[in-house]
C-alpha cells in the first residue's frame, strides 16, 4: 500500500498556479481579420487543415506548461512516498534537529553504574553518528547558563566538548520555555526540515507544548522501580541547657522507594570536619525525623551539612545548615522599670548572665558597638534619642526586640504601627488563646507543630496585622516582626499561662537568636532565591563583588554574606527536593514515542522515498520538450514559407 505525504504541505496552495496557462490561453484568443477573395474554396480547405494542426499543437504546449508548473509546486512541497514495499533511503534530506535534554536532578539517578544523564548523552552520540554533514544539530538543556554557551547551530554533530559540559540543573527551566527556545533556535537554522527530539526520564513531568515542528520523545528506560533516599530540613535545635558545649541538628530522612533500607549511614559535617554519624533503618515510603548531636569547637558562625550515604540519587543526599554560636552574647535592656521574672530568666539563660540595664535618658550610639542586641522594655514613649538610635540600627542591620507595657503614647503607637505594618487597638486584660504559630519563620518554626499545654495570654494589645504574624489569637497578632525588629504585644509583667509552657522558652530563644542576625534571611533559602549582599563567597570558595546587591543563588551549599565585613554571615542554600519522590510522567499526546533502537527512525528517512529531485528532473524534461516542440514548429513554419515563396516565383 502506498501513502504520499508532504514535508511542506502548506506550499501546496501554490499548485493553484497550474491553471494560469489555461486562463491566459482562453483570454488571449484573437479573432482573425475577415478578407474577401474572389475564390475561397482552396483557401478554406487550407485554413481548416492548418487550424486543426495549430489547435492540437497549442493544446500540447498548454498541457506541458501546466505540468511543468504543477511539478515545480509539488517538488517545493517535498512529497514523500511511503510503502511497505519500499526500503528507507540510505540518505535523508538535510535536517535541522534540536535535541532537548532533560537535565533536572532526577536524571542523576544511577542504575548499573550509569546515571540517566549518562544514558542520555550516549543517545546524543548515537544521533551524532546518524547525522550527515548537511544536517544542523542544536543541543538545548533546561539550564539557561548552559544554553547561553552551548546551544549553538552545529554542522553534522554536537561537539564532544559540549557533551562533557552537561550536568544536572539545580533550577531547571519549565518545559514550555525550554521547547520554545529550541524552536526559536531551529528557525535561525533556516532549513525547511526541522525536528525536535526530547530525551527525558519523564519523572514528575507533565509536558504540554504545541508546535508545528514534529516532536519526538526518546525515553530513558527504567529497568526497576526507583529506590531513593533523601535528607532534608536540617535545622539547629536550641540548646538552652549546657548549650556552650553541645549542639543538635534535626533533619528529615525519607525513603521514597518501594523497598526497606536497613542500616543506612548518616553523618554530620561542620566546618569541613565530620563531627558525628549514626545508622538508620527506614521502611518503604517512610519519612522520619532524626537528630545528631556534637560538641562545638569554636564560637562564631558554624556551617555544614547532614548527609545520607545513598548511591542511587546523590542530588538530594545533603541538607545544608548555618548558625551563629556565641556562649555569652552581649545584650542590653533599655528601660526604666524592673524586669519581669520570666524575661529576666530568659535573658540570663540566653546571655549567660544578668542583662545590662540602660536608662532611656542615657541612650547613645556608642551602645551599638558594645552590644549585639538591644531589648526595649517597657517601651512607652518615643524620644528623639530613640529615633536616632533606631535609624542607626536599621542602617547597620542590628536587631532589636520591643516589648511595650500597658501604656503607649500616641506618637509611639503611630510609630509602631508604621514600623510593623499593623493597626493597634486597645490594651485588654482578658485572656486570649493562641491558635496560630507561623511555620515559616525560624523563630517560631520549631513550635509550629507542637500542641501547647498552656496557650493563654492574660493581657495584651489588640492588633490587626497586614503581614503574617508569628503568633496570633483569634486573628489578632501577638508577635510580629519586620526586617530587623520584633514586637511582642503581650504584657510580660502579667502572669500568663503561656509563659509557663516550654514552647515559650524555645520561641523566645529562637527570637533572640534570629534578631542577633537580623540581616540574615529568616527563612530557609532555596536555589533560585535572592541573596542581598555587597560581596559573596560562593560554595566553591570563590569570591565575587556585586554591583547589584541582589544575587540569585544558583547552586546549593554554604554562602558567606559580605565575607570581609565585621557582620559577615553564613547562609545555607538547599535544593527544592521536587524530584526526590518518583512520579512517572505520561508521554505527551503530540509526541512520537521512539524505542531503544531509535536510530533507524531518525530524521526524515522514516517517511520513505523523497520525490522532489525526481519531480524536478521530470519538470526539466518537460521544459526541454516544450522548447524542442516550439523550435520544431518555428522551423516547419520557416520551411513552409520558403516553399511558398519558391512556388510564387515559378
Amino acid at each position: 500500500m502506498f501513502e504520499l505525504s508532504f514535508l511542506n504541505a502548506g506550499l501546496l496552495y501554490f499548485a493553484a498556479a497550474t491553471v494560469l496557462p489555461l486562463l491566459i490561453w482562453l483570454l488571449a484568443k484573437k479573432k482573425p481579420h475577415r478578407i474577401i477573395f474572389s475564390s475561397l474554396r482552396f483557401i478554406k480547405e487550407s485554413r481548416e487543415h492548418e487550424k486543426k494542426r495549430s489547435k492540437i499543437t497549442n493544446i500540447i504546449l498548454l498541457i506541458l506548461r501546466m505540468l511543468i508548473i504543477l511539478l515545480l509546486c509539488l517538488a517545493i512541497a517535498r512529497p514523500m512516498l511511503v510503502s511497505s514495499a519500499l526500503k528507507d533511503s540510505d540518505k535523508h534530506p538535510p535536517t535541522a534537529l534540536a535535541i532537548v535534554l532533560d537535565n533536572s536532578y532526577s536524571m542523576d539517578y544511577v542504575e548499573d553504574r550509569l546515571s540517566r544523564l549518562d544514558l542520555a548523552i550516549r543517545a546524543i552520540e548515537r544521533i551524532n553518528a546518524k547525522a550527515s554533514p548537511e544536517d544542523r544539530l542544536i543541543l538545548v538543556t533546561r539550564d539557561e547558563a548552559f544554553n547561553a554557551l552551548h546551544a549553538q547551530i552545529y554542522a553534522k554533530e554536537i561537539p564532544p566538548e559540549s557533551l562533557k559540559s552537561i550536568s544536572w540543573s539545580h533550577e531547571p527551566m519549565d518545559w514550555p520555555q525550554t521547547l520554545a527556545f529550541a524552536e526559536s533556535r531551529l528557525e535561525e537554522a533556516q532549513m525547511p526540515n526541522r525536528e525536535i527530539y526530547l530525551i527525558s526520564d519523564l519523572v514528575n513531568e507533565n509536558i504540554e507544548y504545541k508546535s508545528s515542528i514534529p516532536l519526538v520523545l526518546i525515553p530513558v528506560s527504567e529497568k526497576e522501580p526507583r529506590q531513593n533516599l533523601s535528607l532534608s530540613d536540617a535545622r539547629v535545635l536550641p540548646q538552652i541547657v549546657d548549650r556552650a558545649k553541645q549542639q543538635t541538628i534535626e533533619f528529615t530522612l525519607t525513603n521514597h522507594g518501594s523497598a526497606p533500607r536497613d542500616e543506612v549511614l548518616v553523618q554530620a559535617v561542620v566546618n569541613d570536619i565530620k563531627v558525628g554519624e549514626r545508622f538508620v533503618s527506614l521502611a518503604a515510603r517512610q519519612s522520619m525525623k532524626e537528630s545528631i548531636s556534637f560538641e562545638l569547637r569554636d564560637t562564631g558562625w558554624q556551617s555544614g551539612y547532614i548527609e545520607v550515604m545513598d548511591e542511587y540519587l546523590s542530588a538530594d543526599n545533603r541538607s545544608y545548615f548555618a548558625f551563629e554560636h556565641y556562649p555569652n552574647p552581649r545584650i542590653a535592656v533599655v528601660g526604666d522599670a524592673g524586669l519581669p521574672p520570666q524575661l529576666r530568666s530568659i535573658l540570663r539563660v540566653f546571655s549567660g548572665s544578668d542583662p545590662i540595664r540602660i536608662d532611656p535618658s542615657a541612650i547613645n550610639l556608642q551602645m551599638l558597638d558594645d552590644y549585639q542586641l538591644l531589648l526595649f522594655y517597657p517601651f512607652e514613649t518615643l524620644s528623639p534619642r530613640h529615633k536616632e538610635l533606631f535609624a542607626e540600627m536599621d542602617r547597620r542591620g542590628m536587631g532589636s526586640l520591643i516589648c511595650p507595657g500597658p501604656r503607649l503614647g500616641r506618637d509611639t503607637k503611630t510609630w509602631l504601627e508604621k514600623r510593623f505594618n499593623l493597626k493597634l487597638g486597645d490594651f485588654v486584660s482578658g485572656p486570649a488563646s493562641i491558635d496560630f504559630v507561623s511555620p515559616h519563620h525560624q523563630a517560631s518554626a520549631l513550635i509550629a507543630d507542637k500542641n501547647l499545654r498552656f496557650s493563654q495570654v492574660s493581657s495584651h494589645w489588640q492588633a490587626s496585622s497586614a503581614a503574617s504574624p508569628l503568633i496570633s489569637a483569634s486573628s489578632k497578632a501577638l508577635a510580629v516582626t519586620n526586617a530587623n525588629s520584633a514586637l511582642w504585644l503581650w504584657d510580660l509583667a502579667a502572669d500568663s499561662p503561656f509563659f509557663s509552657d516550654p514552647a515559650f522558652a524555645v520561641y523566645a530563644y529562637r527570637q533572640l537568636s534570629s534578631l542577633m542576625n537580623a540581616d540574615v534571611p529568616v527563612t530557609e533559602l532555596k536555589v533560585g532565591d535572592l541573596i542581598r549582599a555587597n560581596a559573596l563567597e560562593l560554595p566553591d570558595a570563590s569570591r565575587i563583588d556585586l554591583a547589584n546587591p541582589l544575587f540569585k543563588a544558583s547552586d546549593p551549599g554554604i554562602y558567606t554574606q559580605n565575607p570581609d565585613s565585621p557582620r559577615a554571615a553564613k547562609l545555607a542554600v538547599n535544593i527544592s527536593y521536587l524530584d526526590s519522590d518518583t512520579i512517572p510522567g505520561k508521554v505527551p499526546k503530540n509526541f512520537t514515542l521512539l524505542g531503544e533502537d531509535f536510530e533507524d527512525k531518525l530524521f526524515m528517512s522514516r517517511l520513505g522515498k523523497d520525490l522532489w529531485k525526481s519531480l524536478l528532473i521530470l519538470a526539466g524534461i518537460l521544459m526541454l520538450t516544450e522548447i524542442a516542440l516550439i523550435k520544431y514548429l518555428e522551423y516547419k513554419s520557416l520551411k513552409q514559407g520558403l516553399q511558398n515563396d519558391i512556388g510564387k516565383n515559378r
